[in-house]
């Protein structure tokens, strides 16, 4: 979708001239429309689209996805090929790839509204149009423009609709997957907002259900329900014309703590995907675990510590930091997701954290159980912290040894995050795990050069030729 620099020199500065003034829902829809994505922005969008798919088809692997995948109609005339061979309907190739793209727990995240952005935006944008007729610039920019779109409204919103007991990933990320299909339907402004008031009636998603097959479904339905907004406000279905503000989606979410957008809060000056950028993980499981074990995972490198020397542990957190931790004692490899002692315990007995660490046979060890108890979690008094400053507050983990004597580290810097980032040879390391999970048959060379090939995404006129490639690579390994 090429627009010139003039034509998004004049929305920005109808938007700064007037964006104040004009209704919100109207504001994101000539955003969606009409924002230009810079090409910082796009490479950014290249990058995460490319660890994004990684974590998709490893995901694709899992039981859950294939039960999924099984009441699903796979049609010999689908509008969308799936990653693994068969072709649906484009809403459920959506729902298909929003649940593998999050059943790992391994895409990125945003700590500024607590929630994995690229999941179910480029799930939305993967299925919105056929993928012979989507460019990678296409599909680059409209994935910074929904993320952009929600994150933004999850900042506008507050942590509140996170403490609510709502996941952000899927009511967010219904409106970010509505977002991109829009984008890539090239619907006009009207249709955008009729859009926005559907999806915004269709977000929906428990925290209760983190550590369940049902957390990452939630991301599926996200991106399915966006686009059916999409499809549906194209094919003239209407909703209210202020659909998120006053009595709309932002009070509603919020319990009443908001109904605007703050003054404050521009859209793609610059995009969140650039500054500050996502947190891209270093290890496939919660977030608010990662400084943990990377603390845990540095003291077992300079000293040699094990589990078998470790009498306890004590993970000090801060204020809010254990929200998602709900399951200390988990039974299987998603409750292990969300498991501060699992997390400590694995690291101490397995020397590493990797996708094998959170199957349900490495969980149900008997030697991994027996210590669950031996770890105490302690959440800092005081006011719980909200969004990146969770993110970015020091962990501590302590280990008392059975010689009485006492290990620290502290880590004040994110995994994964701007400060600490992937490396390009750990991103490789990453996409190659993750292609060797679902295709354990597939060779080094033809990984490696499915991963440059991606790199080279934003270049394509057809994603197609990508896309298909990697498809057969994983299907024929």
């Amino acid at each position: 979708m090429e627009r010139s620099m003039s034509a998004h020199a004049a929305f920005s500065a109808r938007l700064a001239d007037d964006g104040r003034d004009l209704p919100l829902t109207r504001r994101l829809a000539g955003f969606i429309g009409e924002g230009q994505v810079d090409a910082f922005a796009q490479r950014r969008a290249v990058a995460v689209i490319v660890d994004t798919l990684a974590v998709t088809i490893a995901g694709g692997a899992e039981p859950a996805v294939r039960l999924l995948a099984r009441s699903l109609d796979p049609r010999q005339d689908g509008e969308v090929a799936s990653l693994w061979g068969a072709a649906y309907r484009a809403d459920d190739a959506a729902l298909l790839f929003g649940m593998a793209s999050h059943i790992l727990d391994y895409d990125d995240v945003s700590m500024l509204a607590v929630c994995h952005p690229t999941a179910p935006v480029l799930s939305a944008a993967l299925s919105a149009v056929p993928w012979h007729d989507l460019s990678g610039r296409d599909l680059a920019d409209a994935v910074a423009i929904g993320t952009e779109v929600m994150i933004r409204l999850g900042q506008a919103m507050g942590f509140r609709h996170y403490a609510l007991g709502f996941h952000a990933t899927a009511t967010l990320g219904t409106i970010g997957a509505t977002a991109a299909a829009a984008r890539l339907m090239r619907l006009d402004q009207a249709k955008i907002v009729h859009a926005l008031a559907i999806a915004a009636s269709l977000a929906s998603g428990l925290r209760k259900n983190f550590g369940s097959m049902v957390k990452s479904l939630h991301v599926g339905l996200a991106a399915s329900n966006g686009l059916k907004a999409a499809r549906w406000a194209a094919a003239g279905i209407e909703g209210a014309a202020e659909p998120l503000e006053q009595d709309g989606f932002l009070r509603a979410f919020s319990g009443g703590e908001t109904d605007r957008w703050p003054s404050d809060l521009s859209l793609g000056s610059p995009f969140v995907l650039t500054e500050p950028g996502f947190e891209q993980k270093r290890y496939p499981c919660c977030y608010l675990l990662h400084r943990m074990i990377e603390a845990t995972l540095a003291m077992v490198r300079e000293t040699g510590v094990g589990l078998a020397d470790v009498a306890a542990a004590r993970v000090d957190m801060p204020p809010g930091g254990t929200r998602p931790l709900i399951h200390p004692f988990p039974k299987s490899g998603l409750n292990a997701l969300f498991s501060a002692p699992y997390a400590i315990v694995a690291s101490l007995a397995d020397r590493r954290i990797d996708l094998k660490s959170f199957t349900d046979a490495a969980v149900l060890r008997p030697e991994i159980q027996a210590r669950l108890g031996d770890v105490d979690v302690v959440e800092a008094a005081g006011t719980s912290l909200q969004g990146a400053d969770v993110g970015s507050a020091p962990v501590t983990v302590t280990l008392t040894l059975r010689d009485g004597a006492r290990l620290a580290k502290t880590i004040l810097v994110s995994p994964g995050s701007v400060e600490d980032p992937l490396t390009p040879a750990q991103l490789e390391a990453k996409w190659t795990d993750c292609l060797e999970r679902a295709a354990p048959g597939i060779d080094s060379a033809t990984a490696a050069r499915l991963f440059a090939q991606g790199f080279d995404l934003a270049a394509l006129p057809r994603v197609s030729d990508w896309l298909a490639g990697l498809r057969h690579a994983v299907s024929a390994a």
